[in-house]
């Protein structure tokens, strides 16, 4: 008889204990999840400050009525 592969035993596995693990309840929450809340079509953006690339202090506000590109990174 052949025998099963490691990676299909591991996997096989896995499925086990995380479906037995489901059904005992691990997994729930004891309390409700609430999604956040971002900005409404229309209104405002929230205040955003910071320093530009050439290390000058600014504030979105300052940039209101014009289309303003931000860019959120990291280098983690």
């Amino acid at each position: 008889m052949r025998r099963m592969p490691r990676l299909a035993c591991v996997l096989i596995g896995f499925s086990l204990v995380t479906t037995s693990c489901m059904k005992l309840d691990f997994f729930k929450r004891s309390e409700p999840v609430t999604l956040a809340q971002g900005p409404r079509v229309g209104s405002f953006a929230p205040e955003i400050e910071g320093d530009d690339f050439d290390g000058v202090r600014f504030r979105l506000s300052d940039y209101r009525g014009k289309v303003v590109v931000l860019s959120f990174w990291t280098s983690w």
